[in-house]
């Protein structure tokens, strides 16, 4: 507390501390140094990375609102280590769909509410989603066997059929021959 109140006052002008610590103190700094990027897991018995919401955190701390326009932060860290950083801090994550883990739960509702009438319009609802932009840019992750519009057609005509034939069993809406979906009691 009194290290604290002494760089706040600007008696001391360098503030050195651990990881940890970083998320318990509330101070901003013009330039923030982050002195390796590891730190020593006794359960493990080994080194291991500062998670990336630690050194984002971390990063954060570098500007002082009101009086810096910017901040700064410097990363030292292993040679090895400079380009998975970089990647990390500057490229974007790819955010990746789960709708078709909850897709009964959608098209249940959705069948309710008479947004979805039949199969076609459960097609075109997905083609609406991000899971439908996601799949062709990353069909691995989908478990998908093409990207061609054939591949993505007949993947998500079997994921309809499936959903819904899951609902009717379930009784929570009836498929006829044609095609037309209706919510039965249970939906």
């Amino acid at each position: 507390e009194k290290l604290l109140h002494l760089y706040k006052t600007g008696a001391i002008t360098v503030l050195v501390c651990p990881v940890d610590i970083c998320w318990k103190i509330k101070i901003a700094a013009h330039l923030v140094v982050i002195m390796g990027t590891e730190t020593f897991d006794g359960r493990e018995r080994r080194y291991v990375d500062y998670a990336i919401a630690d050194l984002l955190h971390i990063m954060g701390l570098a500007s002082r609102q009101g009086i810096d326009t910017c901040g700064k932060c410097v990363i030292m860290c292993h040679t090895p280590k400079k380009e998975h950083l970089k990647k990390l801090l500057y490229d974007p994550l790819p955010v990746e769909s789960h709708i078709d883990h909850y897709l009964h739960d959608h098209f249940n509702s959705e069948i309710v509410t008479k947004t979805i009438s039949s199969m076609q319009d459960a097609v075109d609802y997905i083609t609406w989603t991000l899971f439908y932009r996601r799949l062709s840019k990353n069909p691995n992750y989908y478990n998908l066997q093409g990207t061609s519009n054939v591949h993505l057609s007949e993947h998500i005509s079997e994921m309809v059929e499936t959903v819904l034939g899951d609902l009717e069993a379930s009784k929570c809406c009836q498929l006829n021959d044609d095609g037309d979906v209706s919510p039965l009691n249970l939906g």
